[in-house]
């Protein structure tokens, strides 16, 4: 079936939307080094506080229909959901096994993730202002990150690899199915989370700061985020919307810079004025004429 056609009065929206949900989902990694834990543990844990706080909210929401919207929407409920837990997971441990600056770069790269799979996936074309804004975007990283990434933390590198893949497979699923009712989504990506981490996590651990970490990424920070972001996809083509992912970079690298009074070097600077231009051109410009190609029923 062809993808539906986006309502372009509201790309604004989406734009604000995705840009929410990046500056939300920043201060993961300052949670994540407050925490100081494993990975498995904190994907664990912030699951664990956030699934009854989303399953709350997708209740009262959706009231009598949450059954009915379970079994309508099954298969790209369940897709998803499983997509947003393994993304975060392998975020979280990325971070623990590597430096933040190597994760986030390698985050960067969720633009051409994004717009690659929305093109085989969704038949949607990408306009060339978004391509040459991905590509000032991807130079800007590249100037933040300067000589940081090296061969250490080879698996954390590689972890976050695979995160930005699920996350871009995952705005083609939120593009393709504007329907799907988002809270009921953070819900079950919360409880797919908690089951797949349950068994390697080692919570009892934990000091009183790395609880705080984890409330607050569980019950505030990641269920907020990943709404805005599977939001923003209603509106907005996937490849505008993942234009946003270096604002992660950005602000992940000023929280660490106010928190721990880590003064990052010019290059990071020079580097995020690269990266804040590029997305202001990539989607100030006019929105791209949206031509999907049909696929076969199934």
């Amino acid at each position: 079936m062809p993808a539906p056609r986006l309502p372009r009065e509201g790309r604004q929206l989406g734009l604000l939307l995705a840009a929410t949900g990046m500056f939300l989902v920043s201060t993961d990694a300052l949670f994540i080094r407050i925490a100081d834990a494993d990975g498995w543990t904190i994907a664990f844990m912030s699951s664990l506080w956030s699934t009854p706080i989303m399953w709350g909210i997708a209740a009262r929401s959706l009231g009598r229909e949450l059954p009915d919207r379970l079994r309508m929407y099954r298969g790209p409920l369940i897709s998803s959901s499983l997509l947003g837990a393994i993304s975060m997971t392998s975020f979280i441990t990325a971070v623990t096994k590597t430096e933040v600056a190597n994760v986030v770069a390698i985050i960067a790269a969720a633009p051409i993730f994004a717009a690659v799979i929305a093109r085989i996936a969704l038949g949607e074309r990408a306009s060339p202002r978004t391509w040459r804004a991905i590509a000032a975007t991807v130079g800007g990283i590249l100037v933040i990150v300067g000589g940081s990434l090296s061969g250490d933390g080879l698996s954390g590198n590689l972890l976050a690899l695979f995160a930005i893949c699920c996350f871009g497979a995952n705005l083609s699923i939120w593009r393709r199915h504007p329907e799907l009712p988002r809270t009921l989504l953070v819900a079950l990506t919360a409880t797919f989370a908690m089951v797949v981490t349950a068994v390697p996590a080692h919570p009892l651990g934990l000091d009183r700061n790395a609880l705080i970490a984890t409330l607050a990424m569980g019950s505030l920070f990641g269920p907020a985020a990943r709404f805005c972001m599977s939001t923003a996809t209603r509106f907005a083509p996937p490849a505008e919307v993942s234009l946003f992912t270096p604002v992660e970079t950005v602000c992940a690298t000023l929280w660490v810079w106010i928190w721990f009074d880590e003064l990052p070097p010019t290059a990071t600077f020079i580097g995020a004025a690269v990266v804040l231009a590029a997305v202001a051109y990539g989607v100030t410009g006019p929105a791209a004429a949206v031509t999907p190609t049909p696929t076969p029923h199934t």
